[in-house]
């Protein structure tokens, strides 16, 4: 009988050290199974980073290239590493999604509500991660629009086309009494650069802040003017070959210009804020056409302003001037020789 109770007795201390044995295991897999999960959480949000990072790369890449400021051999090799760093990414995140799967798969189904969560959790994450990616191309979309002339425009009529043509047989008539008329010496080309004109100091007063200092706020009130100007005035080519010549005035209330129309309303809003440096430049062109900006120094930086192409206050700008002149381009052209330059004190022809 004794034998029995010890028999018994020994069963019992097996089974309940079994059951502990049991519950410490479990608790030692579910605590390890939650600090893979984090683990692994951790990584899918770091590697989240990562591509929206390189998606704002292949916004801002993609913009460059709209605005011709590289090439189509540049765009393509960098397009092509920032889609295989994406890909490599997606790897990476696919990878620890199937951990994630994997862990949950292995735990009790008390905590299939926990894994339902945490499936919607991701699903969150990438929804707005497409989201973003989706604003991105919409907004890129929509400069592109912007640049190519607005979502209303429209093919010309084909009695438009032909009230253009008369319109050009009138000109092409009187063109050597237009010229004559419009045609200035070197001394009124400089003159044009006016800061102290009447519209160029309203556009200051409007844009300037109150204790100006050339030093610290140059830059940035020019930007206000700058996008002001590139939003409000349509640069036209004259291809006409008319000397033909706006003032300040015409320009920014009928909101039209030429290229060096514009060029010339902007460097006189330079000299106004204290920047003698900005010069208008004319330049040829790979396709042999004549082509005008405006360029300065400011801080040991090299900019281009050019008002006839949609981009950005500071797409054009360098340490090095050569560089900058180098590296710029109107539209796919670059520039072959630089022709002359000039602002209200000085006009000087440039044999490079």
């Amino acid at each position: 009988m004794n034998e029995i109770i010890q028999i018994i007795i020994i069963v019992i201390i097996i089974i309940v050290f079994g059951t502990l044995v049991t519950i410490i295991n479990l608790k030692g897999k579910n605590k390890a199974h939650t600090t893979k999960e984090q683990g692994s959480w951790q990584k899918i949000e770091e590697n989240n980073e990562k591509k929206k990072n390189l998606l704002k790369q292949k916004e801002e890449l993609s913009f460059k290239y709209s605005a011709k400021s590289i090439d189509e051999i540049a765009y393509n090799k960098a397009l092509k590493y920032l889609n295989e760093e994406i890909r490599k990414i997606d790897d990476k995140i696919n990878k620890e999604v199937s951990k994630l799967t994997e862990i949950q798969q292995k735990q009790d189904t008390g905590n299939e509500l926990r894994f339902e969560n945490i499936k919607l959790k991701g699903k969150l994450s990438e929804t707005a991660l497409e989201k973003e990616t989706l604003s991105s191309r919409v907004k890129e979309l929509e400069e592109f629009i912007k640049r190519m002339g607005g979502t209303n425009k429209k093919s010309a009529s084909i009695d438009e086309t032909e009230k253009t043509k008369y319109y050009e047989k009138i000109l092409e008539k009187y063109k050597p009494e237009i010229n004559k008329q419009e045609k200035k010496t070197i001394t009124e080309i400089k003159e044009m650069v006016d800061a102290g004109d009447l519209t160029i100091n309203s556009i200051i007063t409007k844009n300037k802040p109150i204790g100006y200092d050339y030093n610290k706020d140059y830059l940035q009130t020019l930007r206000k003017i700058y996008n002001y100007l590139m939003s409000e005035i349509k640069v036209v080519k004259n291809n006409l070959r008319i000397l033909f010549w706006l003032d300040f005035s015409e320009i920014i209330k009928n909101k039209i210009a030429d290229e060096q129309d514009i060029s010339i309303l902007l460097c006189s809003v330079m000299h106004a804020l204290q920047d003698y440096e900005a010069y208008i430049h004319v330049v040829q062109l790979e396709n042999e056409k004549t082509h005008a900006f405006v360029k300065t120094k400011y801080k040991n930086t090299h900019y281009i302003f050019d008002l006839t192409q949609k981009v950005p206050f500071d797409t054009f700008k360098a340490k090095d001037e050569k560089e900058l002149f180098k590296n710029y381009k109107y539209l796919e052209y670059k520039i072959t020789k630089q022709i002359y330059k000039y602002n209200q004190d000085s006009y000087l022809d440039i044999d490079e």
